[in-house]
């Protein structure tokens, strides 16, 4: 009984310390939501209005991106540029909610600006290399931790940040202006790898390279060739009979002496 429990409680604890592997359900996705918001909060120094915000932009990302990752894994380059297109949202909506100060030193933090990475077979959050305990929390749960389900996205509001148009009476605060996308300043050693196979050899190129060689071989000879031809033979026949003429007159020489 005692190595049945030891067993599964391996299991749980292996589940906790990877928990972006592999299909992410709804309580898991809120829990690493959670859990990069309470980081942020906790090294950013954000408001309580900040933290029940920025919980709600990594919400949506981690929504959107949990069902490409795998194609990511695999370097299709569709799912690549899907994860940067929802990154480029995730950072521009997080440039109305935090403050220019505040903007930079989130762009200077690795597992903030870009809290995904991949190896060759898992896609994982780059938080849990550096916060290894996955149950301690510096601040308590998002006000609406259990309710909100992706109501401020961007798609809602004609693909517009919610927090650009309707945030402005609640920060007062300088926004960063400078360029977000990751996409251009990402370094190459943090780019997803993308499957860039050769393209195979065209057919109709090979075919017309088979129709010139073959009327290359089948050319018809002309008049010129053909007489060339006639008279190196007939010289040939000459040459051989002549020699054979003086074959057989020094065989008769040579009898008579």
């Amino acid at each position: 009984m005692k190595k049945l429990t030891t067993f599964w409680m391996m299991i749980w604890m292996l589940g906790m310390s990877l928990p972006a592997m592999g299909a992410m359900s709804m309580s898991k996705m809120r829990q690493n939501a959670r859990f990069l918001t309470d980081r942020m909060a906790y090294e950013l120094n954000l408001s309580s209005m900040q933290y029940d915000d920025v919980y709600e932009v990594n919400y949506d990302f981690i929504d959107n991106v949990r069902y490409i990752m795998d194609d990511v894994v695999r370097g299709y380059g569709y799912a690549v540029e899907r994860y940067y297109e929802f990154l480029d949202y995730r950072n521009d909506d997080l440039r109305w909610i935090l403050s220019s100060s505040q903007y930079r030193r989130f762009m200077g933090v690795d597992y903030f600006y870009r809290p995904i990475y991949t190896t060759s077979r898992n896609w994982l959050f780059r938080i849990y290399q550096v916060y290894r305990d996955v149950n301690h929390f510096y601040y308590a749960k998002p006000h609406h931790y259990k309710t909100y389900k992706g109501g401020h996205y961007r798609t809602h509001f004609g693909h517009v940040s919610f927090y650009k148009n309707h945030r402005k009476e609640h920060y007062k605060h300088d926004f960063y202006k400078g360029d977000i996308r990751v996409h251009r300043n990402d370094k190459p050693k943090d780019r997803p790898k993308v499957n860039n196979r050769p393209a195979p050899e065209r057919r109709k190129d090979v075919k017309k390279e088979v129709k010139k060689n073959v009327k290359n071989e089948s050319r018809p000879v002309g008049r010129k060739e053909v007489k060339q031809d006639t008279r190196r033979t007939k010289e040939n026949v000459s040459s051989r009979t002549s020699n054979r003429k003086e074959g057989q007159d020094g065989r008769r020489a040579v009898r008579q002496r």
